[in-house]
């Protein structure tokens, strides 16, 4: 193919006042190790690939700050600390963590519960790269790609001359930080290690949060084959703060009369997971590879939640996850046109158990045991075809099965266990198909088109299924899987002082998996239909400033049942974010971001009908770094202008104008140092 078609995602390379088309063609190949996105400048998506530099440079602190910096990205959080935020492409709301996935180095980090991803045990100096593929992923990488992939690429010794780096970083809420960075390469083998502790008192009363995590890589090449070893793990206690009421008929109102405060001081979280890759890759010649390996992951949680008046809920959870994934890369010729293909499949197995007592003190004595074992397979296949010089057209499809068996045994005679249930086992095997079409061409010298179709796959997952029922009982209750049938187009423009890109997505969702509050259930929705526009821009049309902005509109409704036209919930309409970097006197690098987010419908309010929103907030990021030989500092504000704000509030079902809210943090700063050894 002509490299005249390579389109560059934004944010892709740093822009220079030279910088002329021919230099796009020197951009790396990606790792075929820790990515299944090869060739991904032909892809027809909306696509970006963010560097080391770009990730250096970003006023965010955390991953989901940075993330939701980027087009068609939204985030909700809970406590600010990066540990429990919800991050979404095109955004499902409630549902975003599910239908958008989260990888770290091509392995999914979405686990079968609805627990968050714990973006807080990756420190941004081990990440190489990050590949956000905005639309369906279902093809490549399975159910719950629904709306895009988030792959986060950590460094591969290989990449880079051996060196070390110490970074220690202190601020607001008592935070500190303590980072080191070590990597080593020869002709024999390649290690990459990277060791983390973080304290902070949170924002809030009863928001203390510690972690340690930590990563080793290693790589032992030879002529044309490669073995990798990943290992890792991270150990978190988090005190939770719980929410702030507002409620009129009381007159209260703990937003603006206790907007620090808690009132479940005894509430906590612990967890604890290791995992483990083995791999190998093979270059068969100068245009096939295969490539092979396996892993593990296992998790242990632990919460407690007191209600008050001796009511509380204590739940101790383990998640065994293995999985292996082979796949090769070859290029043929099909009717004398060039078509690169991958052609691979998937199995995952789950183990999951949960202990889930209502007291702590009974924590050995639970009224439901809940064991699931679930596999899926998937089989897929997606193939690049060069029709001409300037055009390519992608065709892939995949099938997958998954099959569930369930079983929760109930003691009736432990403490609470006489409030009434039953015990219960569930089965099921689903098996779903996707497929993905798309097109992207050349249009002239300066623009570029591309349209895709195809369909994506949700399967529900185990918190979903084991719910209340309408007697009030734990039980397992079966869901439909989610389809979604999808159109996406875009159009890009770059010359050597502007890149601009537009692309129009719609899909139609059926049995999308959502929670009831009425009747506390997750439920299949009436027919959904999500569609929008993403808009994003980046030049240097003032010296010496680099320039970008990223526009998102989200219209997302049910288009049929009693809620017909109604907006679903926690989707905020319109949101942007505007980049300025420069580089000011005495070499000091600046960075300052403004952030919009519009409002959103409260998480219960499906009909529409509570008559207030979650309100919109602007925030306002900076960044000063100063480098000096191997020494770096680097000062961070976050909120400059002390916002008061919350993105995620549920609104009461029977109390008119109650809702419970989740405040962030108001101003914040920090400083780090670091030093980097040769």
């Amino acid at each position: 193919m002509s490299s005249r078609f390579i389109a560059l995602p934004l944010l892709a390379i740093p822009f220079s006042p030279t910088l002329v088309l021919a230099d796009i063609t020197t951009l790396s190949p990606l790792v075929v190790t820790s990515s299944r996105l090869e060739g991904i400048n032909s892809l027809a998506a909306n696509i970006t690939v963010l560097n080391s530099a770009d990730i250096a440079k970003s006023p965010a602190r955390t991953l989901p700050e940075l993330l939701a910096q980027q087009v068609g990205i939204t985030t909700t959080s809970f406590y600010g600390d990066g540990s429990n935020a919800s991050v979404g492409i095109r955004t499902f709301g409630a549902t975003a963590t599910q239908n958008t996935l989260i990888l770290l180095d091509g392995r999914r980090l979405n686990d079968i519960d609805l627990s968050s991803v714990n973006f807080s045990a990756i420190p941004f100096e081990n990440i190489e790269r990050i590949e956000i593929v905005r639309g369906s992923g279902s093809v490549l990488y399975g159910d719950g790609a629904t709306s895009g992939i988030i792959n986060i690429v950590t460094k591969d010794p290989r990449n880079s001359q051996s060196h070390s780096k110490l970074s220690v970083t202190t601020g607001s809420f008592a935070h500190r930080d303590i980072n080191a960075f070590s990597t080593y390469s020869s002709d024999r083998f390649g290690v990459t290690a990277n060791i983390n502790k973080t304290q902070n008192n949170g924002y809030r009363e009863h928001n203390r949060f510690e972690q340690e995590n930590g990563q080793i890589d290693i790589r032992i090449p030879s002529d044309s084959n490669e073995v990798y070893i990943k290992l890792g793990g991270y150990s978190q206690d988090l005190d939770l703060p719980g929410e702030r009421q507002v409620d009129p008929l009381n007159n209260i109102n703990q937003l603006q009369s206790d907007r620090k405060g808690s009132s479940t001081l005894n509430d906590w979280s612990k967890e604890d997971a290791v995992f483990a890759t083995l791999g190998y890759s093979h270059k068969i010649n100068e245009t096939d590879s295969f490539v092979i390996d396996s892993s593990i992951r296992q998790k242990k949680q632990r919460s407690q939640f007191d209600y008050g008046g001796g009511y509380g809920d204590f739940t101790e959870s383990h998640l065994d996850t293995w999985s292996l994934t082979p796949r090769i890369n070859f290029e043929r010729h099909i009717v004398n046109l060039p078509v690169s293909w991958t052609l691979g499949a998937d199995l995952y197995v789950y183990d999951y158990q949960s202990d889930r007592a209502n007291f702590e003190i009974n924590k050995n004595q639970p009224i439901h045991k809940i064991d699931v074992d679930q596999k899926s397979i998937g089989i897929y296949g997606q193939g690049v075809v060069d029709i001409d010089e300037i055009t390519s057209m992608t065709l892939g499809w995949r099938t997958q099965r998954v099959t569930q068996n369930a079983n929760d045994t109930f003691d009736a005679t432990a403490p609470g266990g006489s409030y009434g249930s039953e015990a219960t086992s569930f089965k099921a095997e689903d098996q779903e198909n996707s497929y993905e079409i798309g097109i992207k061409r050349l249009l002239a010298e300066n623009w570029q088109v591309f349209g895709k179709i195809g369909r994506s796959i949700r399967f529900g997952n185990v918190d979903e299924l084991f719910e209340t029922n309408n007697a009030y009982q734990q039980v397992f209750s079966a869901l439909t899987p989610q389809t979604s049938r999808d159109i996406e187009l875009g159009l890009n423009f770059q010359n050597h002082w502007l890149y601009s890109s537009m692309t129009y997505f719609h899909q139609d969702i059926k049995n999308e998996i959502g929670f009831n509050p009425v009747t506390f259930q997750n439920v299949n929705l009436d027919d959904t239909q999500h569609k929008g526009l993403e808009l994003s821009l980046e030049t240097q049309a003032i010296p010496r400033i680099d320039l970008s902005a990223h526009y998102t509109y989200l219209n997302a409704k049910f288009v049929d049942g009693e809620n017909a036209g109604k907006t679903l919930p926690l989707i905020p309409k319109h949101s942007y974010t505007v980049i300025a970097q420069t580089v000011l006197p005495a070499k000091i690098q600046a960075a300052i971001s403004w952030n919009y987010v519009g409002d959103s419908f409260f998480s219960n309010d499906a009909s529409n009908n509570f008559g207030q929103t979650i309100p919109s907030y602007q925030t306002v990021d900076l960044k000063l770094t100063k480098k000096i030989e191997q020494l770096e500092l680097a000062i961070m504000v976050n909120n400059l202008f002390s916002e008061n704000y919350y993105n995620y509030g549920i609104n009461s079902t029977s109390a008119a104008g109650k809702y419970n809210a989740y405040p962030l943090a108001e101003l914040n700063a920090y400083i780090m140092l670091s030093y980097e050894f040769d």
